[in-house]
């Protein structure tokens, strides 16, 4: 079929594509003017211009395809306003499925994320596609957990049937933006990031990827599909960044009343300063002292999905960021030695 893909340039967008591709699909990949097309080199889908706020454009891009895939979204966990951040996730959902609505296109997978579902104070609770999250603090949250109920209830309105895509902490190659995701093992090497209490869900993008592509051909109408791979405390994470590069992540032992207040001066700190602080309240709110843990059997049976095990995409994380130097020199060197690379 021919697929819409909205995003498509980014870190998840770029892997979609290209199995779209393999797959023999008809790809129209819809990107910004200004977007870095580094994530699609060697790939030839069609090109549609123009950005997700432009209901226009997401008009015309849409026209000729049977499915979209919309993924366009600003990540980012810190921002100087909410309003970044969300409302281009509301909006992009009212624009996709108006262009879905007006071409007559059928099906929609809509990418959410984890973030929607929420955190557990309990290790031993495993959170499940009927959770939300009702306490969402940081912007990145909000707008994850605002555009997916826009989009079930878009997709009602107009009678189109949607799959919901929830996504993990996604690691591995190809992310040349480097997003959050990443860039908390980037942190964590070079030593500006410190793990923490709580736990975290890991995912590989390719399976990420993959879930996407199954979804254009399985999945219940409306249904919420968790994808993910190991449920990991985050210092734990650290211990096998430590096994895997020779370097141990600082660990920040304090609870969650301490981190909190920490945040709070840190925050008002660099405020005071200009600076962008390294971590913010409503950050420190959603993830420390909580579980990102989850039951993912219903995912890995409706979409066909097998996810790599954390060992494996952590260890393709580091290889990209070592690829795309953004390790510090002595930490590359180091990790460079440890995984039996040549030095550069």
């Amino acid at each position: 079929m021919k697929v819409l893909v909205t995003g498509a340039n980014g870190h998840i967008g770029s892997q979609v594509v290209r199995l779209l591709l393999d797959q023999g699909h008809d790809v129209k990949a819809m990107v910004r003017e200004s977007a870095d097309l580094s994530g699609l080199q060697g790939l030839e889908p069609e090109l549609a211009y123009g950005d997700i706020m432009d209901a226009a454009a997401v008009e015309k891009a849409a026209e000729g395809c049977q499915a979209i895939i919309h993924m366009a979204a600003v990540y980012k966990t810190i921002a100087k306003t909410a309003e970044e951040i969300v409302a281009p996730a509301v909006k992009g959902a009212e624009n996709v499925f108006q262009a879905a609505a007006r071409h007559g296109i059928q099906r929609v997978v809509y990418t959410s994320s984890v973030a929607s579902i929420g955190f557990s104070y309990d290790p031993r609770t495993y959170l499940s596609n009927r959770d939300w999250n009702t306490d969402a603090h940081n912007p990145y949250y909000v707008a994850k957990t605002e555009s997916e109920r826009k989009a079930q209830a878009l997709a009602r309105q107009h009678q189109v049937h949607l799959v919901v895509i929830c996504p993990a902490i996604v690691l591995g190659p190809n992310d040349y933006r480097i997003t959050p995701s990443n860039q908390l093992v980037m942190d964590w090497l070079n030593g500006v990031g410190q793990t923490y209490p709580g736990g975290l869900n890991l995912v590989d993008v390719r399976d990420v990827a993959q879930a996407h592509v199954a979804a254009l051909s399985a999945g219940e109408n409306g249904h919420r599909y968790i994808v993910g791979g190991e449920n990991l405390t985050v210092r734990s994470i650290g211990d096998k960044l430590k096994t895997l590069t020779g370097i141990r992540p600082i660990y920040l032992p304090m609870g969650r009343k301490a981190t909190l207040l920490m945040a709070r001066v840190v925050e008002r700190v660099c405020k005071l300063f200009g600076l962008t602080p390294p971590f913010t309240y409503d950050l420190a709110y959603e993830a420390v002292g909580r579980y990102c843990f989850f039951d993912t059997q219903e995912t890995e049976a409706v979409l066909g999905i097998h996810p790599r095990d954390a060992d494996a995409s952590l260890k393709d994380a580091v290889l990209w960021l070592l690829e795309q130097n953004k390790l510090k020199p002595r930490v590359a060197e180091k990790v460079r030695r440890h995984l039996g690379l040549p030095a550069v």
